[in-house]
């Protein structure tokens, strides 16, 4: 059954929080474990609900319930749960950032400042590490015992692109570099800064990914300065521990608008079902949209407070 009811009693709920160590349940689920349910309890629900006779389905066999109440969490994630994920990691000496298991796609990348706040860093688009054959001296590609193309571990691209040799010059910001040089007659920058690119003037620093290799590559200025923690925003399918559907929550305000997608995909697969499809189809977008609204979290006080701000000048 889903988890409509309390599991534990507020001793045991708040014990691991307060240190109490004699009271945690074995099982405990996490703080706030009531807002979701699990993909397992969804598919029993459905089972209770939806198949058997006289019922809106036949017979399902429950690897078809496993796919498509995956189905369900996948596609929920991308545009309607809040799938977001955050990742912390120290960059050290290699400047790469690993690509999280259950990635999908980035949200923004930003290093730690020291004041505890989040930098954005801009791609490099001009930059990336392409496959690199190991050459001879007569510039011919060298093959192994198989035939196959001996390649390097990085290329001089990528390995240029992380030199902290050609990135000291970044770490100045640019009102020091201007107002420390405009009385030097041979300043060529002095009032032509009209000609800077926009997306290279951020003093962060810079990266860009290797899908391919699942790495991040970040310029060779962050291995001159201590703010080389990075944090990686990223979408989530939200099956990353799908071996144990037990283990996979949905949030509840979404599992009504679960249950209609389900049902949908699994009588448009159903001669016996196919005059229901249209109405299935119409109350399976119509619950997506309930459960958009639902999981919009607009809160009135927050909303007013940021658009105080709106009647400011934007400058471009």
């Amino acid at each position: 059954m889903a988890e409509t009811r309390k599991e534990y009693t507020g001793q045991q709920y708040y014990a691991q929080h307060q240190g109490d160590s004699g009271n945690i349940p074995s099982d405990f689920k996490g703080l706030g474990y009531y807002s979701r349910t699990s993909l397992e309890d969804i598919i029993n629900n459905f089972i209770i609900a939806y198949i058997g006779e006289d019922k809106a389905l036949p017979k399902i066999p429950r690897y078809e319930l496993d796919f498509w109440a995956q189905r369900a969490m996948q596609e929920f994630s991308y545009d309607v749960l809040h799938s977001e994920k955050s990742m912390e990691l120290d960059l050290g000496d290699s400047l790469q950032f690993p690509l999280p298991q259950d990635y999908v796609n980035y949200i923004k990348i930003s290093c730690v400042g020291v004041d505890g706040t989040k930098k954005t860093l801009l791609p490099q688009r001009r930059s990336g590490d392409p496959t690199a054959p190991i050459q001879d001296n007569n510039s011919n590609i060298t093959f192994d015992g198989q035939g196959k193309i001996v390649t390097a571990s990085k290329s001089t691209l990528a390995t240029r692109f992380q030199d902290a040799s050609n990135s000291a010059n970044t770490l100045q910001s640019a009102q020091d570099y201007y107002y420390s040089n405009y009385n030097n007659d041979n300043f060529s920058y002095f009032n032509k800064r009209y000609g800077g690119i926009p997306e290279d003037m951020n003093a962060a620093g810079t990266y860009f990914i290797d899908h391919k290799a699942g790495l991040i590559f970040f310029d060779g200025s962050f291995a001159n300065r201590n703010e080389d923690i990075v944090v990686l925003d990223y979408i989530s399918d939200g099956l990353d521990d799908n071996a144990d559907l037990s283990k996979v929550f949905m949030p509840k305000l979404a599992e009504d608008a679960a249950y209609a997608y389900m049902l949908y995909n699994l009588a448009k697969v159903r001669p016996a079902s196919a005059q229901l499809v249209p109405l299935y189809k119409k109350e399976a977008f119509a619950k997506l949209r309930n459960a958009k609204i639902r999981l919009s979290n607009y809160k009135l006080e927050e909303l007013a407070q940021i658009l105080r701000g709106k009647s400011k000048w934007i400058k471009h």
